[in-house]
């Protein structure tokens, strides 16, 4: 039989499709009010993917995509393994402009931390990349979705179709190419298109001390970008890029110290400065078995240093007014 081209369907218009429901001023069978819940109040994604999917997309959605479970670090005392948990928990928070190493742990802990500002943009503080449930979450309780987002990481979280029909994916290693199965209600098209991600990567040679190893495919990216092209200069370069409402950043693209020197000048430059004090939407991930250098840490534990990790975190977030002013 033969199979038209116009009749063949990738994954995430098929097996990865999932289409959400449309938000709308009147609550109805085939859509949902916008809520943002008042500081303090914990709600379990799973249960945010059912009001903000159609009936029967959340179960399907569930069913299709994994996700991480914490690193399994061991306390000697007790042998208890405190950030093993599913990162199941958003948590919306009272806007600080700087965090605790409290709120390290609990994000270790598996709670994304939810900010919204008095300007209106939200910060989200992630454990694990799950940029599927951010998207979920935030969709849910305000009605928005991207139009665009720009994506500094040392991973590029991408993945090819044959990927996808093989295996049940992480959500983390691969939200990048699922998030084209998330389908905007009325027309369904993707919430966000492969190209409609500005990406910027570096990885830094190999010193004596980083953990884990090169597995080779950190990085992999679609075939029409070109790997050469990712220094973050050349991105920044990009149309549009500057003017993407979403911002995801990897603190494993800035740490450790041979990281940070493969992102010199990216804090100081005022394009990027303006990109992030203008995103409505701000996605900081601790990424913490990866954050001493390593692609595949084996045993699966924190690695680096969690008050370097929050010193790090607190610059981001106050771009541009700490843009390393003291150096």
């Amino acid at each position: 039989m033969l199979v038209r081209y116009s009749d063949w369907k990738r994954p995430t218009d098929a097996a990865y499709a999932f289409q959400l429901r449309a938000a709308s001023g009147a609550a109805g069978p085939e859509g949902f009010v916008p809520a943002i819940p008042a500081p303090g109040t914990q709600s379990d994604i799973r249960e945010v993917a059912r009001q903000a999917l159609a009936d029967g997309e959340a179960e399907r959605f569930e069913r299709r995509i994994h996700r991480w479970s914490g690193p399994e670090d061991v306390v000697p005392e007790t042998g208890e393994k405190p950030y093993e948990g599913q990162q199941h928990t958003f948590e919306e928070r009272t806007w600080s402009d700087a965090l605790t190493m409290k709120d390290i742990d609990a994000a270790l802990r598996g709670i994304v931390l939810v900010l919204r500002s008095p300007s209106g943009s939200t910060d989200y503080v992630l454990r694990d990349h799950h940029m599927l449930d951010v998207a979920l979450y935030h969709y849910r309780t305000t009605g928005e979705l991207p139009r665009a987002l720009f994506h500094a990481d040392r991973h590029s979280d991408w993945c090819k179709d044959n990927y996808l029909e093989t295996r049940r994916p992480q959500q983390a290693a691969t939200w990048w190419k699922l998030i084209e199965g998330l389908k905007r209600p009325g027309d369904s098209t993707a919430v966000l298109r492969e190209e409609d991600v500005f990406f910027t990567t570096g990885v830094a040679p190999r010193k004596a001390g980083m953990s884990g190893r090169d597995i080779g495919v950190s990085v992999l990216v679609p075939g029409f970008l070109d790997p050469d092209q990712l220094h973050w200069r050349q991105v920044l370069d990009q149309p549009g890029a500057t003017e993407a409402d979403w911002v995801s950043l990897d603190l494993d693209f800035f740490q450790p110290a041979p990281q940070l020197r493969v992102s010199r000048g990216l804090l100081r430059d005022s394009r990027f400065q303006g990109l992030v004090t203008r995103a409505r939407v701000r996605v900081f991930v601790l990424s913490p078995q990866f954050t001493n250098g390593g692609d595949r840490i084996d045993p699966w534990e924190v690695q680096g240093n969690m008050h370097s990790s929050l010193r790090l975190l607190n610059l981001l977030r106050q771009l541009p007014r700490k843009a390393l002013a003291s150096r």
